[in-house]
This record gives C-alpha cells, sequence and structure tokens, in this order.
C-alpha cells in the first residue's frame, strides 16, 4: 500500500504561493504506468463499474487460465483498493482528522485553523505574519491563509468530497494520492497575498478574501482496508 510521503521543507503541498498543482505521477512513476492507469479507468468506465468483474464466459470451458502478467497483476491491485475504499464517501473532521495523522504530516488546522490570529504581532504566530516568516513559522510564503471557522471548513471539504468521490477513490486506488484546486462558491478563508511575489519590490502582505481551496489527500499507511485522511485543504487566493 502507497505510504504517506513528508513534504519537504514543512510547505503545503503545494503551497499557498506555489502555484498550480503538480502533477502527481501514477505508481511505479513511469509514463507506462500512467497510460496503464487511463487504460484501467477506460476499461472499468466501459464495465460500467470500475473495479466490477468482466464477463465470466462460458461456465463449461475447462481450459486453464493464461499465466497472469504484471499488467494483470497491478490491475487487479488497483480494484481491489478501489473497492475496498467503499461506496460511501468518507466524512472528515479536521481537527480528528489532524490529530490522527500528525505522524503522517496532516496540518490544516496548524497551519490554516481559524484559531491562528489574524494580523501580524511579531510576538505570535500570525496568519499575515507567515508572509515575512515571523515567529511561529518556518519560511515566509507568498501566500497565507485560514478558514473562517470550523464550520465552514468541515463543511466545504466533506461537500467536495461527496461530490467527487468516484474521481478521489480511483485517484486513491491508483497512486494513494488525490490533489485537487477548487472553487466552493462562497467565501471560505482569508488572509494575505505578498503582491511583490514576482519581484515586483519588497516583501508585502494584502488583505483578501476567497473561495477558492486546495486538498490533498492520501491513504495511512498500514491501513487495511484502506483509510483516507487530509493530508491539507486550506482556502487560497492564488490559484
Amino acid at each position: 500500500m502507497p505510504r504517506s510521503r513528508p513534504h519537504e521543507s514543512g510547505d503545503d503541498p503545494p503551497d499557498d504561493g506555489a502555484g498550480p498543482p503538480r502533477p502527481h505521477p501514477a505508481a511505479g512513476g513511469d509514463a507506462g504506468s500512467v497510460a496503464r492507469a487511463q487504460a484501467w479507468t477506460f476499461a472499468a468506465a466501459q464495465r460500467g463499474r470500475i473495479g466490477e468483474s468482466a464477463g465470466r464466459g462460458n461456465p463449461e470451458t475447462t481450459a486453464p487460465a493464461p499465466p497472469r502478467s504484471g499488467d494483470d497483476i497491478e490491475l487487479s491491485r488497483w480494484e481491489n483498493g478501489y473497492d475496498n475504499l467503499g461506496d460511501e464517501p468518507t466524512k472528515f473532521n479536521i481537527a480528528a482528522n489532524d490529530a490522527a495523522h500528525e505522524a503522517d504530516s496532516a496540518h490544516t488546522i496548524d497551519r490554516h485553523g481559524p484559531q491562528i490570529p489574524l494580523e501580524r504581532d511579531l510576538s505570535k504566530k500570525t496568519i499575515e505574519g507567515r508572509i515575512y516568516n515571523d515567529t511561529g513559522w518556518p519560511n515566509s510564503q507568498n501566500g497565507s491563509f485560514r478558514w473562517i471557522d470550523p464550520s465552514t471548513m468541515n463543511r466545504t471539504i466533506n461537500d467536495y468530497v461527496e461530490k467527487n468521490w468516484e474521481r478521489i477513490r480511483t485517484n486513491l486506488a491508483i497512486n494513494g494520492q488525490h490533489r485537487d484546486v477548487f472553487d466552493a462558491g462562497h467565501a471560505v478563508g482569508e488572509g494575505y497575498v505578498n503582491p511583490g511575489m514576482y519581484g515586483a519590490g519588497p516583501r508585502q502582505s494584502q488583505y483578501s478574501v476567497t473561495s477558492t481551496v486546495r486538498i490533498l489527500i492520501e491513504l495511512a499507511p498500514g491501513t487495511d482496508p484502506p483509510q483516507p485522511f487530509i493530508v491539507t485543504a486550506f482556502p487560497t487566493g492564488l490559484g
């Protein structure tokens, strides 16, 4: 089963100011694996349900089955992973999720929780202070946002998971990870961006309200059946 990978430098993956999500390779990380993943998804869709068995053929046939190829074995692993994730979308409580998976780099509350003070104060960790690498932050970022409140955070994330479960489930079965950027359709977060991020001047902070969310879901290491968890889900003002 794929293992959760630590995210380098302690940044959100990708961070608030990192631009579009980086494409994540399928299992194996080569073009062949990506092609097989696409072929598996297409073939499964043609059958009407990913993970559903193909036609059984003539029950009276007694010829031995041919040896299974590496692709057959990989396909079976994907199908089993998909089935084991279940038809019902996982429901998340982000505070409980982060507490349970802190060792697996879950950090939504720590970096984007509504409990973090908004305006800059050099004596403590603040959302605006992350732009400047102030107290409590390991480095500076070009964007720093928090959820408006806990109920908005949990509702927005669970609504997204429910509406996109088929795609999430497929991604998790193939490579153990799902990442996306989506528009919630209403304000979900507030924070700051650095207008000088592209060399336009010294580091500054500009307040903004946003409806855009980045999300990263992975499979918890060693869980059987597989258990998805939220590595991070946060409002972003930079797309």
